[in-house]
């Protein structure tokens, strides 16, 4: 008589290489769906146009392509029964997976090295209250208004997909894009960025590289001998055709990311405005008469971008009081001659005469049908070293006394 034993449920083997496989195919299949966009949109309740951005379809979709590649995955290991496809196919999908990753890491990196992803704030962006701004656009300026950390971050992209590159280094590649990726997915996740499911699966892959060698890892943070691993198969083919072969795609994943943030450093790198109007100006002199003190609509502050992309300029205006919400508008402005045409994100543009004399701006225009004449004074530059007496009770313990 012999004694029951229950059956424990085994993970089949190379179920995750299988899904990892799939999972990778659906990424270079475009992994946000299109046979299974309908039905994510149709769970989560959405109708009329696609949003943008990541709606709650986007995370729903996440789920159904994981699930889809998860039932490939079983029943590709069902059709292989003893015939080793997994085996064979394993270090080509590890090759697969670090070379996506290592594109994507240089696509981004690459921006931020040039300094593009994020540009540094400029007039308007200064003259932008804190409350007016939305997790994103307060991120964005940030990081923008830092190049050093802007420059930092984009050559911690650019080092793990270069080491990424290679089976020897891929180790150390993958050991520092897991926590470069988890900090990136923190922000995305912190401050709403609507990335956060790409930032999500860059991070998995990353583990996906790395998962293989924990164990050695382990070992070796223990003090104990680790064990190789087994080498992939190289290319097949004659050494020319395989050395053909490695700087072709080396070529792809390095080149294209750089050669494409090149060109948009040509297009939309900030560029100086060919006129010396640019700066942040303060209301000294208004025709209008002043209306009761809670209706006081008329112009505060006027702010000038010094640098405009391939589209134009942006301007940002500050009202006295409004009653209305928000207190600033902001769109973009053109220089011709002696006119300053402002043409704001939702209206009719407004064209201004404009006369100069010494550090003096004087505007003359209209606006709701009234005629005026604003003379303004440029505002005094703020040294951002201590200066701001909030912050200074807290880091100067003279100040407490």
């Amino acid at each position: 008589m012999t004694a029951f034993t229950p059956k424990t449920a085994r993970v089949p083997s190379g179920l995750g290489v299988r899904w990892l496989a799939c999972w990778l195919l659906l990424i270079f299949l475009s992994w946000y769906g299109v046979t299974l966009t309908p039905l994510a949109r149709r769970l989560a309740g959405e109708t009329g146009p696609p949003l943008t951005g990541e709606p709650p379809s986007a995370f729903i979709l996440f789920g159904l392509n994981a699930g889809l590649a998860l039932i490939v995955a079983f029943a590709w290991g069902r059709a292989e029964g003893d015939r080793g496809w997994t085996a064979r196919a394993a270090p080509w999908v590890m090759r697969a997976v670090r070379l996506y990753l290592a594109y994507i890491l240089f696509i981004y990196g690459w921006q931020k090295v040039f300094l593009l992803q994020m540009p540094q704030p400029d007039h308007s962006d200064l003259l932008t209250r804190f409350g007016q701004m939305n997790h994103m656009g307060l991120l964005w300026r940030t990081v923008g208004a830092s190049p050093l950390f802007q420059f930092v971050g984009g050559a911690l992209e650019v080092l793990p997909a270069f080491l990424l590159l290679h089976r020897r280094t891929a180790l150390a590649g993958a050991l520092l894009a897991v926590p470069v990726l988890s900090f990136v997915l923190l922000l995305n996740l912190s401050f709403n960025v609507f990335v956060k499911l790409g930032a999500a699966n860059l991070l998995l892959l990353a583990v996906a590289i790395l998962w293989p060698h924990l164990p050695n890892l382990w070992r070796a943070l223990r003090n104990e001998p680790t064990r190789p691993l087994p080498a992939p198969p190289g290319l097949p083919g004659p050494r020319p055709l395989r050395v053909m072969a490695r700087v072709v795609v080396l070529g792809c994943v390095i080149g294209s990311p750089l050669l494409t943030t090149l060109d948009f450093v040509q297009k939309w790198s900030p560029r100086p405005v060919p006129h010396d109007l640019a700066g942040v100006y303060r209301v000294s002199a208004d025709s209008r008469p002043a209306p009761d003190i809670a209706n006081d609509c008329r112009w505060r502050t006027l702010a000038l971008d010094a640098h405009r992309t391939s589209l134009a300029p942006l301007y940002r205006i500050e009202w006295m009081n409004c009653p209305h919400d928000p207190a600033t508008s902001a769109g973009r402005y053109e220089v011709s001659g002696q006119t300053l045409t402002l043409i704001p994100v939702d209206g009719s543009p407004q064209h201004l005469r404009w006369a100069r004399r010494d550090a003096q701006l004087t505007l003359t225009g209209q606006e709701n049908g009234v005629l005026f004449t604003l003379t303004l004074e440029p505002a005094p530059a703020r040294d951002t070293r201590l200066r701001d007496d909030h912050w200074r009770l807290f880091v100067t313990p003279a100040a407490n006394e």
